[in-house]
């Protein structure tokens, strides 16, 4: 018996059951770390959707110092191209700058450490409980963002590559007569004007 549902769909929510369960079972900081690496790629994915394939792609914007390569180009870039709201930019920047956190400051062991805990509290897709922990809140408002981001890769259109629109030999010489033409009107009409009164 088949389900219905397509199975890209299918995988991914496998996936992402996957990733729910890593969450859970993961330290504090392995959970922050593994989060926002999530998050990443599912934008990268997003990214990948909405683009021309090519076989410099990877090279030329996901790789390195390329444009798309990091988490917070990705974020931004997903904002000003209109694909995000404000609210789904917030939210993954503050993913970004506790995973950061957690990375960086061997001192932070936890989600209770005051910095981490008030912004897991004020993240806006968080669905639980204003008292609930800020491991809580920080596991779900990931989980509602990585379903938003997939939701949007899905829905995603790859544009067609655009045809060679350079102009042929002929359309160029009939430019430069134009062009021309117009250049010897123009003076003419400036040589049969009166000087004007002095």
């Amino acid at each position: 018996m088949t389900t219905g549902i397509p199975e890209p769909i299918k995988k991914q929510y496998e996936e992402f059951v996957a990733f729910r369960r890593a969450l859970s079972d993961e330290s504090d900081r392995g959970c922050a770390l593994f989060a926002a690496a999530y998050l990443d790629t599912a934008l990268e994915g997003l990214f990948r959707a909405s683009i021309l394939e090519g076989k410099k792609t990877d090279e030329e914007l996901f790789e390195g110092s390329a444009p798309l390569a990091t988490f917070s180009a990705r974020i931004k870039l997903a904002y000003y191209l209109g694909i995000v709201s404000a609210e789904v930019r917030a939210d993954l920047e503050t993913i970004r700058k506790i995973r950061n956190d957690f990375a960086h400051d061997a001192t932070i062991l936890s989600f209770e450490s005051q910095s981490i805990a008030d912004r897991c509290r004020h993240l806006g897709f968080s669905y639980q409980d204003a008292a609930a922990r800020p491991r809580a809140h920080f596991t779900a408002a990931a989980s509602g963002l990585v379903a938003i981001v997939h939701g949007l890769a899905h829905k995603a259109k790859r544009p067609r590559l655009k045809p060679d629109d350079r102009p042929s030999e002929k359309e160029k010489v009939a430019a430069r007569r134009r062009a021309e033409e117009a250049t010897r009107t123009m003076l003419q009409s400036l040589a049969m004007e009166p000087p004007g009164d002095a």
